[in-house]
């Protein structure tokens, strides 16, 4: 009689358990390769940097530029400037380079809604020939001078789409002036020195 081998039992517990490690390793990698491709979320409140333009400024004929940076989830610190450099003619002068910073306070979220804010202002001016605030006879004197002074301001700012937005700010504050008189003819008398005190609008 010929006599069969007999077969060798296969451990199904030993191979059960390593199939057990071989689909959960696979699915750790799988979870692992998922996390690394995956880009992360963007915070509300990651916005790295605004950039505006004053309209009434530019309306009156003066280039401009702020940059506004938010700081953690309710503040932020804008810095804007404005330069005037050209004669007109008749004399007529509206020359500025304003430098100003504010410190802003956003109840709700930064750079969204309302905000209240601390600003500080210098400026370089030579103006004359044309009606002014502040200066009523800015139209027959030329006023060459410099101001400083700080204040404070509220607005809202809006959401027109992802990428712009709309923001209206008044703000009022102190300023201090000093400044040389000239009659507002070319090369006109020299009238002296002043210095003024001025509570002003700092912010529009």
């Amino acid at each position: 009689k010929k006599f069969k081998k007999p077969k060798r039992k296969v451990k199904k517990k030993n191979n059960d358990i390593g199939n057990q490690i071989n689909v959960k390793r696979r699915q750790e990698l799988s979870k692992r390769d998922s996390l690394e491709g995956k880009k992360p979320k963007k915070l509300p409140n990651q916005i790295p940097l605004v950039i505006k333009s004053n309209l009434v400024f530019a309306a009156a004929l003066t280039p401009n530029i702020a940059v506004e940076l938010p700081i953690k989830k309710k503040f932020s610190v804008e810095l804007s400037s404005t330069y005037n450099a050209w004669d007109m003619k008749g004399n007529v002068k509206w020359k500025n380079l304003v430098l100003m910073s504010e410190f802003r306070y956003w109840p709700k979220k930064n750079m969204q809604g309302r905000f209240y804010g601390l600003n500080v202002n210098w400026a370089k001016y030579n103006i004359g020939g044309i009606p002014m605030p502040y200066f009523a006879e800015a139209d027959y004197y030329r006023y060459d001078g410099w101001t400083m002074g700080a204040g404070v301001s509220a607005g809202y700012m809006w959401y027109l789409s992802k990428h712009w937005s709309f923001e209206a700010n008044v703000g009022l504050g102190v300023n201090y002036t000093s400044y040389d008189k000239y009659l507002q003819p070319v090369c006109g008398a020299y009238w002296g020195p002043f210095k003024n005190i001025l509570i002003m609008p700092t912010k529009i």
